[in-house]
């Protein structure tokens, strides 16, 4: 049987791009025996509220989190950074007020990436990607309405991301954000509501030229953790992923930063399951009583 942990500090609900509501990821996350999980929604905490009323119930600890999407700096060496910020007031009406331009900026863009979709002579209708959002909307529902009604094209969403989605993709429909934060504004701003910040899955960047660097730049303003523990073993094999995540926690432990851990589970749309990846429980014991969670 494969192994779950107790303690999984990112999934993803219907509020950004996952596929299960904030109620339903409760529900999983006890009956597989999780104890601790963080709701980490791309620029949004919508989900929080109703995950920690279910987590009641459900006896599963819920920390109220997000996950920040940035503006890339290139002479940073900030390319497509993910900022999770932990243990933050999901009320605050700073907070809010910020997330609503983010969110406006992020629907404005994608609905100019269906358009230039549309562009290319595909059938992709806009109501059904924001339908099928919910939330916020991003690359993943517009990809899959893109497979629904263009079958004779693309034969998976993989596909999808590879002719037009992806930053590299042979058709490019990237559309540029009017407003977005930059590393230093999602740190700050994680600070400002109480939280801690922390680099998400930091062996995802490959675009990043030097992530040590990066990193001490991170720290320079303000980082105080890194997510070492991700499911890195579907794209490297076991015997990688684990010389990767030790390199992780030696960089954290160089940098005198907290180390995490999380699934990134997005239910239906990736193929990380919710749990493969995250803290022992003697590693969240340390981690809750340093930061009091």
């Amino acid at each position: 049987m494969d192994r779950i942990y107790p303690v999984d500090l990112q999934v993803h609900s219907i509020r950004s791009d996952g596929t299960d509501t904030p109620e339903a990821l409760i529900d999983k996350a006890a009956a597989a025996g999780i104890r601790v999980l963080a709701v980490t929604d791309h620029d949004s905490v919508l989900g929080v509220t109703a995950a920690q009323a279910r987590g009641i119930e459900a006896d599963v600890h819920v920390i109220s989190a997000i996950e920040f999407s940035t503006a890339s700096e290139r002479d940073q060496d900030f390319l497509d950074i993910d900022i999770l910020g932990y243990a933050i007031d999901p009320i605050n009406p700073t907070l809010l007020a910020t997330l609503e331009r983010v969110i406006e900026s992020r629907v404005e863009q994608k609905i100019g990436q269906v358009e230039r979709l549309q562009a290319y002579g595909l059938h992709v209708p806009l109501e059904e990607v924001l339908e099928l959002a919910g939330g916020v909307p991003g690359r993943p529902h517009i990809a899959q309405i893109a497979l629904k009604h263009n079958p004779h094209t693309f034969s998976s969403l993989d596909d999808v991301f590879r002719q037009y989605l992806a930053s590299d993709a042979e058709n490019s429909t990237h559309v540029r954000r009017r407003f977005s934060l930059r590393v230093e504004d999602a740190i700050e701003l994680t600070h400002a509501v109480g939280g801690k910040a922390v680099l998400a899955h930091p062996g995802s960047y490959k675009r990043m030229r030097n992530l040590e660097d990066a990193l001490r730049r991170m720290v320079d303003i303000g980082l105080d953790g890194l997510e070492v523990y991700y499911p890195y073993a579907a794209e490297n094999g076991e015997g990688a992923a684990d010389r990767r995540i030790a390199g992780f926690a030696e960089l954290a432990a160089h940098f005198g930063l907290f180390a995490t851990g999380g699934s990134d589970y997005h239910g239906e749309r990736k193929r990380n399951r919710l749990g493969e990846a995250g803290l022992e429980w003697e590693q969240w014991e340390r981690l809750r009583d340093e930061n009091g969670w």
